[in-house]
């Protein structure tokens, strides 16, 4: 009975081994929510990489750039955060990377616990106190805004505002309103419009948000800034919950951009029927005093002082409108609006660029780690395969005659024709035979066949 051979345990190559714990995870961790305390944050070409870790182990995270762009903060060091993240393990170095998706404070208790130690410090200081807010103007020459310079919120304060009164004069301070960089522009906007001095009152607006997306607006640097203008300030957040400490320190709180827009600016036509009532009822109040005729004199001195006040005011309106109109297309205005779009641009274009340099270094990096993928499984197929053929050949060469004959067998030929003899009743007495063996043959005669 032939004995089948066994096959030999095939190693893998470390390659193969790290692939095969890639895969394993990428198909079970492909979102998994973990907390700890961050350290080591370190920042490369606008990633973020930095160790996770808690009191008995450690693991490496990084933040990508196309994801730190569109988060409300980035981690710091001695943070405790919670994460949205996918396990990476990459194939060639054998390491255990986090790739984070979403970040969370532990808890908004704590959060919260620290604005209230800010708040509390701001009111022993009287920065939110009645006597320090000051009105706002009746009628300002010039409003500020501080907002995005994209979005809907600057288009509803213009229009607001142009509607209530044509032609006003804003004057726009643009500013992230959200993001790691939001606290740094908003607090740039508000020292540049406090420098420049040419607006009568402030509005530092954006379109609402989450507790986290408005913690720009709870920070001692945006809040110092408000509490330090020359001016008074309107914040139109939009939100609905908490309110900010830049609302608690601004000299008005208005709910949205729009509410803001119309306590700053009265409507133009009101004023023009007020003016023109009370002109009315001065007129009228004048000519039922006529009773002489110096009293009618009188009267139409007066009338004629009052036509001559009121066509003045009309000049005088006529050359502030004028005036306005013209300082919105002064040249220096005019450049530095468009000095300002045209920065705004470039920095939109260099985050397109480092978003699409992303995207190419991580398909670069997908595209390599398919290539030893595609390698690996190939190698390893052609080797298993190979494995297989050999095995199939060790088994077709044990059922070969040649091995039958070494183990002690031998094959009986006719003599004349060549043929095998497997019966006894193929042979008959004195017929020649040949016996082959494992090592040479015999030339026979049969003496008797006996079936």
């Amino acid at each position: 009975m032939a004995v089948q051979p066994q096959e030999a345990i095939k190693p893998l190559s470390v390659l193969e081994l790290n692939t095969r714990i890639h895969d394993l995870l990428a198909a079970r961790f492909q979102s998994v929510v973990v907390k700890g305390e961050v350290s080591g944050v370190t920042l490369r070409a606008g990633h973020v990489w930095f160790t996770l870790k808690d009191a008995t182990a450690a693991v490496g995270a990084v933040i990508f750039s196309s994801t730190a762009r569109r988060l409300p903060f980035l981690p710091e060091n001695g943070q405790e955060l919670v994460l949205t993240c996918q396990v990476d393990y990459h194939a060639q170095y054998g390491r255990v990377n986090l790739v984070v998706s979403k970040l969370d404070y532990d808890g908004a208790g704590k959060l919260r616990a620290a604005i209230e130690q800010l708040k509390r410090r701001l009111e022993a200081e009287g920065a939110f106190t009645a006597e320090r807010k000051r009105p706002l103007p009746f009628l300002p020459g010039c409003i500020a805004l501080i907002t995005s310079p994209s979005g809907a919120v600057i288009h509803d304060l213009q229009q607001t505002i142009w509607e209530r009164f044509p032609n006003m004069r804003l004057v726009v301070y643009p500013a992230l309103v959200q993001g790691t960089a939001s606290q740094r522009s908003l607090v740039a906007a508000l020292r540049q419009c406090n420098q420049d001095g040419v607006a009568d009152v402030v509005i530092v607006a954006r379109g609402g948000g989450s507790f986290e997306e408005l913690m720009a607006f709870n920070q001692e640097a945006v809040v110092r800034a408000i509490q330090a203008m020359g001016m008074p300030v309107i914040t139109a957040l939009g939100h609905t919950s908490d309110r900010t400490l830049a609302d608690l320190v601004a000299d008005r709180e208005a709910r949205t951009p729009t509410a803001a827009a119309e306590i700053v600016v009265p409507k133009k036509a009101d004023l023009l029927r007020q003016l023109g009532e009370r002109g009315q009822r001065l007129q009228r109040a004048g000519l039922t005093a006529l009773i002489t005729p110096a009293h009618q004199l009188q009267a139409r001195s007066q009338s004629l002082v009052r036509l001559a006040r009121d066509l003045h005011l009309r000049r005088r309106e006529r050359l502030t409108n004028l005036e306005g109109m013209l300082r919105q297309r002064e040249p220096r205005e005019v450049w530095r609006q468009r000095e300002r779009a045209l920065q705004e641009s470039r920095r939109r274009f260099q985050r397109a660029d480092e978003a699409t340099h992303q995207r190419i270094q991580l398909g670069r990096q997908q595209a390599e780690s398919l290539r030893e993928r595609l390698l690996g499984q190939a190698g390893r197929g052609l080797r298993e395969r190979a494995s297989a053929l050999q095995s199939r050949g060790v088994r077709l060469s044990s059922l070969a005659p040649e091995q039958t004959l070494k183990r002690g067998y031998s094959i009986t030929l006719d003599g004349r024709g060549g043929a095998i003899i497997r019966d006894a009743n193929q042979a008959r007495k004195g017929q020649p035979v040949r016996v082959l063996l494992a090592t040479g043959r015999l030339e026979a005669t049969i003496d008797e066949a006996i079936p």
